[in-house]
């Protein structure tokens, strides 16, 4: 049985939305972290000149960053698909809890596995703004991530992603709050 990556690559050519992925591994951390770990912005106030940390306290290190438009389906939780999703599915993507609650915002992102000879990673995302997806005009960070295999058994044929919107782009409500 063969895979069907090449014909998931063209229906993402044809008919998918671009989407920007910025991913920072960066390990430098700013100088400006407090004894506790915490970002000083009084410290960046005094030194204007100085680089900016991003919300985890790093410096941007351009060999550790990927920052690219990529070709993907976003659509909000609560939309026509999403709607349609079993609730143990959203559940298992914004969170795994039953009981979670779902934003007003929240969106599901169907992402390829590598774009123009780079691979996507959504391992280990940074939560507080570092890492993000986005998509028209707004910034989001990926709450949980599945990788989902192809039908030859290929590991990496797509990314199914939980997207919140980040803090600060929007006001976000509860708007569904699942239960069994």
């Amino acid at each position: 049985m063969t895979g069907t990556i090449s014909q998931f690559t063209a229906l993402l050519q044809s008919h998918a939305s671009d989407v920007r992925f910025f991913r920072s591994e960066s390990s430098v951390l700013c100088p400006c972290l407090t004894p506790e770990d915490n970002r000083d912005p009084s410290w960046h106030a005094a030194r204007p000149s100085e680089p900016v940390c991003d919300p985890s306290g790093h410096l941007l290190d351009p060999a550790a960053t990927t920052d690219l438009i990529v070709k993907g389906f976003i659509q909000p939780v609560t939309g026509a698909r999403g709607a349609r999703l079993p609730a143990e599915t959203v559940v298992n993507l914004f969170g795994g809890e039953i009981g979670v609650e779902i934003q007003a915002d929240d969106q599901i992102g169907i992402l390829p596995c590598a774009w123009g000879g780079v691979n996507l990673n959504f391992f280990e995302w940074g939560r507080s703004g570092e890492d993000f997806i986005e998509y028209a005009g707004r910034r989001f960070t990926v709450v949980n991530a599945n990788l989902i295999p192809d039908v030859n058994g290929n590991p990496y044929h797509h990314w199914e992603v939980g997207l919140r919107l980040i803090a600060g782009d929007a006001e976000t409500g509860v708007i569904l709050h699942l239960v069994s």
